[in-house]
Order: C-alpha cells, then sequence, then structure tokens
C-alpha cells in the first residue's frame, strides 16, 4: 500500500484551495513574472501568443500551481478545456517551478495557456496563495471577481464576468485528450505518464469525475467496491498501472447516479475487459464483537472517513466496521466479513504490515476478533475482450 495520506472522504466531496485571504472584489495584485514558458504543443495560434506586459482591460484566468501537486496537475485538462471555448479570455498560470522544470513537464503534459515561473514566489505572495491549486478569475477592470479551485471555474461564471448571456464561440480542435463522446457524457482515460510518484487524487463534483495517477486496484476498489483480493486475474500489469480518468456529465440530462454508472460501463469497456462476478467456497474471516465496552471506548466524533498510512500505521477517523474490513482485506489479501449493522464510526490505529500484530491488537485494544470459517465468498474475474 502506498506510503502516502489519503483522505477517502475527498472522493465524495469537491476539493478547492483557498488562500488564506479571500481577494474577491479587490484590484488585483501585478502579475510580474519575468519567464514565461510556453505550449509546445500548437493546437491554435491564440495558444502560443505572447504575454503582453500590459494587460489592461484583459480578462484573466490566473492558476496557481506546481508540477508536483497532483491535483493540480489534475485540473489543466479542466483549464484547457474552458481556455479552448473561451479565447477572448487570457489564460495564465503561475508555479514556483524553475524553467527547467517547467519545460521537463511539457515535454510530457498538454497545455493551452502559458506558464509563468515565479522561483522567487513574488506574485505567488502578492495574491496570498499557500495552498494549491489556487484559480484566480479577473474581470476587464482588473478586480478579482471570483476565487477558488479551478475544478469549479465554469462557463456560467466565466460568461457572467464576459457580460455574456450567450455559450461563448466553441473553437474546434482535435479534443485529444478526450477520446469518447456524446451527448450526455464525456469520457477519456490513459495510462499515466508525468511522473508524478506517489501523488494521486481523486475528484468527485459529482457530474465531473477525475482520477489522476491510480492504479486500476483502487479504482475498482472506488467505484466498483471491489477488494484487491476478491479480483481474480493473471494480468498483474493491468491491475497495477497507473491511470488517469476524467467523466464529465451534463447534469441538466442526467443524474448523479447514472454519473458513476456510466463510468463503471465506461471503464471496461475502453479498456478491453469485462468483469464477470462468480462465488467458490473458500476461507472468510468474520469480524465480531468480543468487548463492546472495549470498541466503543473509540467512538469517533468524525463525520467523514479519513485515512492515512503513518509510522507502518493504519490510521483511520470516522470509519465504520466495514470500513476496516475493506482495510485488512487489502492490505493483507485476505477475505472478511461483517454480520452485524453496526452503523457506529471508530478511531483505529491498526499495524500496516503484520498481520499477527493486527489481529491481536484488535483483540486487546478494540475487542473485536476474527473467526475463520469455510463458506461461499464473491470474486470478481477479469476477462480480457480485445480480439
Amino acid at each position: 500500500m502506498k506510503n502516502v495520506i489519503v483522505f477517502l472522504g475527498l472522493i465524495f466531496l469537491s476539493i478547492s484551495g483557498f488562500s488564506q485571504e479571500n481577494l474577491v472584489g479587490k484590484k488585483a495584485p501585478r502579475i510580474d513574472i519575468d519567464k514565461w514558458v510556453y505550449p509546445k504543443i500548437q493546437v491554435a495560434d491564440w495558444q502560443n501568443k505572447k504575454v503582453s506586459k500590459d494587460l489592461t482591460g484583459k480578462v484573466i484566468v490566473l492558476d496557481f500551481w506546481f508540477t508536483k501537486c497532483a491535483p493540480c496537475v489534475a485540473s489543466i485538462p479542466e483549464l484547457n478545456h474552458l481556455a479552448k471555448q473561451f479565447p477572448e479570455i487570457v489564460f495564465l498560470s503561475v508555479t514556483f517551478d524553475t524553467e527547467d522544470i517547467i519545460d521537463e513537464f511539457l515535454d510530457k503534459m498538454v497545455m493551452y495557456y502559458p506558464v509563468g515561473s515565479d522561483p522567487t514566489k513574488k506574485t505567488i505572495q502578492e495574491f496570498g496563495v499557500s495552498r494549491y491549486p489556487e484559480t484566480f478569475l479577473i474581470d476587464k477592470n482588473g478586480i478579482i471577481q471570483w476565487q477558488g479551485s479551478p475544478f469549479q471555474l465554469n462557463k456560467q461564471i466565466l460568461n457572467k464576468v464576459l457580460d455574456k448571456t450567450i455559450e461563448a464561440k466553441n473553437i474546434s480542435l482535435n479534443d485529444i485528450e478526450i477520446p469518447s463522446e456524446n451527448s450526455a457524457y464525456t469520457f477519456s482515460i490513459q495510462k499515466h505518464n508525468l511522473g508524478m510518484g506517489q501523488s494521486s487524487y481523486y475528484h468527485f463534483n459529482p457530474f465531473d469525475i477525475n482520477v489522476f495517477n491510480q492504479d486500476l486496484d483502487n479504482i475498482l476498489k472506488v467505484f466498483y467496491g471491489i477488494n484487491k483480493s476478491r479480483i481474480l486475474t493473471k494480468d498483474s500489469v493491468l491491475l497495477n498501472t497507473n491511470y488517469d480518468l476524467t467523466l464529465k456529465a451534463d447534469k441538466e440530462i442526467t443524474t448523479q447516479a447514472n454519473c458513476v454508472e456510466m463510468l463503471k460501463y465506461l471503464l471496461p469497456e475502453q479498456m478491453g475487459f469485462k468483469l464477470k462476478e462468480l462465488s467458490k467456497d473458500t476461507i472468510v474471516g468474520v469480524i465480531q464483537i468480543e468487548n463492546d465496552s472495549l470498541l466503543n471506548a473509540h467512538k469517533s466524533n468524525v463525520q467523514y472517513l479519513g485515512t492515512s498510512i503513518r509510522y507502518d500505521n493504519w490510521e483511520s477517523k470516522g470509519a465504520s466496521l466495514e470500513n476496516l474490513k475493506d482495510f485488512l482485506e487489502n492490505n493483507y489479501a485476505i477475505l472478511l466479513t461483517t454480520r452485524n449493522s453496526d452503523e457506529r464510526k471508530f478511531d483505529f490505529i491498526i499495524p500496516a504490515k503484520d498481520l499477527e500484530k493486527a489481529i491481536e491488537l484488535l483483540k486487546k485494544e478494540y475487542g473485536l476478533v476474527i473467526k475463520w470459517e469455510k463458506q461461499k465468498g464473491s470474486f470478481w474475474k477479469i476477462e480480457n475482450t480485445k480480439s
């Protein structure tokens, strides 16, 4: 399991990073950048226009980010999509990364707008940015009209600042990052090739789903509820390859539930496999409450689930017994089940590298025991559908 902090509650929440001070309604600081790095893949003439020293009278979208920030990089296709639709708006981005780092990044990532290198953080500090990504929308009078996550910026907000009541002109471009679309959904998936290491990201809006640098193991767990120990396949490369995917849905003609179901349908179709559920006799561990007083002592006051791996321990807040079962199944490749509908939430600190110690601690500290028995277990077989 990746040794990174993963807040699962964020899967179902729109993530936005705000600076310490909200600048909406105030005069925008000067965008003072010495070196702009321009996109390498020319999609249209407007994409590679030089950034003017004088941006007076221009409507500007200014995004602050950095190359090792997973949600920042995951939001680039969102901004690309808007930049294509609004050529009258100047789209710019600023990072503290140096020019050579940006240049190397642009060898792999398509961006439709320039990147300003601000290694001294002169402009970053002027805008008070402390969390990333952070995006500002500046009107033609230089006043900041909107501030927040780039995932929340949309056509309606941009049209309002442009004082438009109709859709902005749409430039016809080759949507290389959007290979499959229809009237209700736009879907894309590709192997992650940006070398972001363990930096990964989930975004659920809910009509805008974005998964960045996650392997198929985790994608199946999050959207299908299928734990790794229940997947049957000989293709370990398929499961362990990391992917970037997006799904955009028109909320006027679909629903949140349909959006998730469409992702579950399109994912195997686009990747060339199908999931077949089957059951077989196996050994399953049943998690049982032996000492409810011990367990209740760890009752949580946190509403949303948060988990992390620290010092070889799985630490969770607001976890149900079902969440505990999922962790143990995925981490130790065992099969487990629970036989009660206990809806209480608990805070757990469980060893993540030693199953015997984990089982011992569950009994001693939390009053939980695992009883092993033979029963029918549910599994999912991955079958290749490519010819």
